[in-house]
């Protein structure tokens, strides 16, 4: 048999993952209607749509985005996944279409590489598949999908195969397979997710020390050497490859709020509550995000960061017992993996976990209930051993697992009961032990029908599962049959509660809308612009292209956060990922900032303001940085003639104190985001201020030559000039992205040399 044949054999029964995906997805290229997801629509489509925009209209990647924030570094954005290769769809396709083409490719991609990494682990084809359904149609992940987070899509489906690679350096001791998992790896942080990327490398490093460590104990010291060396391989290629977005990320995340890390609070924020895993077990026992019955929370995302349900099959294999010693060791693992990532996930629930929050590393992100996609990737495996020993036949329980069947059986049993004798006290007692507060914001009356109806088919589905099982290993049920009801068990688990989370959304703004957007601004030049009406979302600035002050983003510079809540008279916020509370349109540091339109009530009104886009003063005052907002505030200083300067000040630019008529003229010849063009005009020198946000890429030219760019007044480009007149241009670059990108490239370059000399080296010897 040709090894065209062989491979189409192989993965032949990922035909079923095709039918699967066509089920839940197939109204999109029936209808043409485009996949919601909730950030996607609020944070993601501005951002995809921006830059495909951009690269069509330029023919580059944007490097710094006006419309957030009154400017931020887009490039330093890991969350743009610019870089990331699979996500060329959203610069073939508008970005809404893109989206959800993309999210077909990787939940095709997911299933295949999960069924790989079974394949080689030496777990049947049947049981591989089933690992990869339930890997890919895990309520953990169709929950994210229905959040909107493309991130996180990016970087779930990469789990699997790189632990293929990681087995397979395990299983040969070959360094190559380090390099590709390296390769992936790097492919992974690329994707745009840095939280779902480090507990992976966490991962990563566990499977290869846990397998090291039996090395070792066989005393096999060269082999654990070599895969502990394997080990520092990926994480010189994941990172190399990924250079060219971590170094700018690194940059910008140094001076944004998350730079000196999350406090405790903020880095514990969602974490899993232990009466959550009620829910792995019940998917909607606290309702759903989709029809507004979730009633556990206010906060409806709890819903899918807490849904960790895989079906009850899932849960029955994970407790058979391994045959064959190579599975035995790779259950162990997985098994450990489970418990150590549920008591991470529980986060400030955990008493441990105030000694995990000082580790490098898990001070920098929130919500460590993210890490359950781990359970999943560990139960799915479970469940794929599970299957392949039931399909082999004499089979057994593990320890545990008569514990599991009676817990779960009388808490059912008792839901059954309470349901249909006493409705009444058992939600009454659901409520008060189970939620956070009143539950008036769900929808009442959808809740206690999605309730039951949950309770009702967790229970169907239980003993179905149970039975199905014991009769399997008490009769000599044939494998072929085990394997259908196992499968349609599954299928008519997951499948159906996937569904109900895809759905469609119309990309569309309402008429009242766009006239309001036809009367704002399209640059900082003509002026920026604050939206205080509710049909306005953050990130409305980014998608219709006027200058927002606002914005909605993980990553935000942190000085810019402090001015701006100051401004409006809010405390200082280190952890703030929204701003947009404004109350205030004409508070006196958003006239720095050159806003000139506030949006209210379906209505653009003009706020009055003295201070141009750019223009030139003559005199500095030097001023220690935690005083120069304050000073700013109180109206001191006189911004049309002064400047508030960080440094110390050139002598022949500071010398002047008196109050001379100054003949000043300051133009924009063109501003095209990342670069700005003036004339100007003085007959003494001074210093132009621009109201571009400081950042270290900022860089200037003064009539052909490089000149140096000030911060000024806390947050602006301040650029010191000499009397007379001068053509300024003013425009961003990235040295972190320039280095970043050549360290990439040399990463790809050298990687791929010894694929291909492997290759060679193999065709010579399968010819010899």
């Amino acid at each position: 048999m040709t090894s065209g044949k062989q491979s189409l054999q192989e993965h032949l029964p990922l035909l079923f993952v095709i039918l699967c995906i066509v089920f839940l997805f197939i109204r999109l290229p029936l209808t043409g209607e485009s996949l919601y997801g909730s950030d996607f629509v609020l944070y993601f489509y501005p951002l995809k749509e921006f830059v495909r925009d951009h690269v069509l209209t330029h023919g580059a990647l944007p490097l710094w985005n006006a419309y957030q924030f009154s400017g931020t570094p887009l490039i330093g954005n890991i969350q743009a996944s610019l870089f990331y290769p699979l996500g060329f769809l959203f610069y073939l396709l508008p970005s809404d279409q893109a989206y959800g083409y993309t999210v077909v490719m990787h939940c095709f991609l997911a299933s295949f590489f999960m069924y790989s990494f079974m394949r080689t682990a030496a777990v049947s084809k049947a049981a591989s598949l089933l690992s990869a359904l339930i890997f890919t149609f895990s309520g953990f992940f169709m929950g994210h999908l229905y959040a909107g987070h493309l991130t996180f899509i990016q970087n779930y489906i990469w789990i699997p195969l790189i632990f293929r690679y990681l087995y397979r350096l395990v299983q040969t001791r070959r360094l190559f397979f380090a390099i590709a998992a390296g390769l992936v790896q790097g492919i992974q942080i690329l994707g745009g997710f840095p939280q779902i990327a480090f507990y992976t490398i966490l991962a990563g490093a566990a499977f290869l020390g846990f397998h090291a460590f039996y090395l070792l104990k066989a005393r096999c010291r060269g082999d654990a050497m070599r895969v502990a060396l394997g080990m520092g391989i990926v994480w010189l290629i994941g990172y190399g490859l990924s250079a060219v977005q971590v170094a700018p990320t690194a940059e910008f995340a140094k001076l944004s709020t998350r730079g000196e890390g999350l406090n405790y609070a903020m880095a514990t924020y969602e974490s899993l509550h232990p009466k959550e895993l009620l829910a792995f077990l019940v998917p909607d026992l606290f309702g759903s995000a989709v029809d507004q019955t979730y009633w556990r929370s206010r906060d409806f995302w709890h819903f899918w960061e807490s849904c960790g349900y895989l079906g009850m099959v899932p849960l029955f294999l994970a407790f058979v017992k391994a045959q064959e010693p190579s599975l035995r060791r790779l259950r162990m693992f997985f098994l450990l993996l489970i418990v150590l990532v549920l008591a991470l996930a529980l986060g400030k629930h955990n008493p441990l976990y105030e000694w995990v929050y000082r580790l490098p590393g898990f001070s920098s992100f929130r919500i460590p209930a993210q890490i359950i996609f781990l359970y999943v990737f560990g139960v799915a495996a479970l469940a794929g051993i599970g299957a392949d020993q039931v399909q082999k036949g004499a089979w057994t329980w593990s320890l545990g697992f008569i514990p599991f069947v009676v817990l779960c059986g009388l808490g059912l049993a008792v839901a059954v009961v309470g349901l249909h004798f006493e409705p009444y006290h058992f939600f009454l007692n659901l409520f008060r032990s189970l939620s956070e507060g009143p539950v008036t914001h769900a929808n009442l009356d959808g809740l206690y029908q999605r309730v039951g109806q949950s309770i009702h088919t967790a229970t169907l589905l239980f003993c179905a599962a149970l039975g199905f099982l014991v009769v399997s290993r008490r009769t000599a049920l044939g494998s072929r049959t085990i394997l259908v009801i196992l499968f349609a068990l599954i299928t008519v688990d997951l499948l159906p509660f996937g569904r109900q989370l895809v759905k469609t959304y119309p990309f569309s703004t309402s008429p009242g809308k766009a006239a309001v957007l036809s009367q704002l601004s399209g640059t900082p030049v003509q002026g920026r612009v604050v939206t205080m009406d509710p049909q306005f979302k953050t990130n409305d600035g980014l998608r219709y292209r006027f200058p927002s002050v606002l914005g909605y983003d993980p990553l935000i510079l942190k000085r810019y956060a402090d001015y701006l809540l100051s401004g409006q008279g809010y405390p200082p916020d280190q952890h703030v990922v929204d701003l947009h509370g404004i109350r205030d349109p004409e508070a006196r540091l958003l006239k720095f900032l050159n806003v000139r339109q506030a949006v209210m009530d379906g209505q653009v009104f003009p706020v009055e303001n003295e201070l141009p886009y750019a223009y030139l003063v003559h005199h500095a005052l030097p001023i220690p940085p935690e005083r120069v907002i304050g000073t700013m505030k109180s109206g001191q200083v006189d911004p049309r003639k002064t400047v508030i300067l960080e440094e110390p000040l050139a002598e022949d630019l500071a010398s002047g104190k008196g109050e001379e008529p100054f003949r000043d003229v300051c133009h924009v010849l063109a501003h095209t985001g990342e670069r700005v063009t003036l004339k100007t005009s003085s007959d003494s020198a001074g210093y132009l201020v621009v109201s571009e946000i400081f950042y270290p890429g900022w860089t200037a030219e003064v009539d052909g030559r490089k000149s140096k760019v000030m911060r000024g007044n806390y947050l602006f480009c301040v650029i010191p000039l000499e009397k007379g007149d001068h053509q300024v241009n003013l425009y961003f670059v990235s040295w972190p992205f320039r280095i970043g990108a050549g360290i990439s490239c040399l990463t790809l370059i050298i990687a791929l040399l010894v694929i291909f000399r492997r290759r060679r080296s193999a065709e010579k010897d399968s010819k010899a």
